[in-house]
């Protein structure tokens, strides 16, 4: 994984985590269970293209998730 590969992650994890764990506590009623899901869907952001979701990452984040 690149450098800005990796700043970018780092930056999404930043501006999103926090608001993608709110999300996946409620929908799944459980905070281990939100954790799991938070992270998988981090770890699948991890082979994206980020050209690709220029402009769209939180969107996919949030339907990842």
């Amino acid at each position: 994984m690149t450098e800005d590969k990796s700043e970018w992650i780092r930056a999404a994890l930043r501006e999103h985590e926090g608001p993608l764990m709110r999300y996946a506590t409620q929908i799944t009623g459980d905070l281990d269970r939100a954790r799991d899901v938070v992270q998988d869907t981090f770890l699948r952001l991890c082979a994206e293209d980020p050209a690709k979701l220029d402009g769209y990452l939180a969107q996919w984040l949030f339907t990842v998730c």
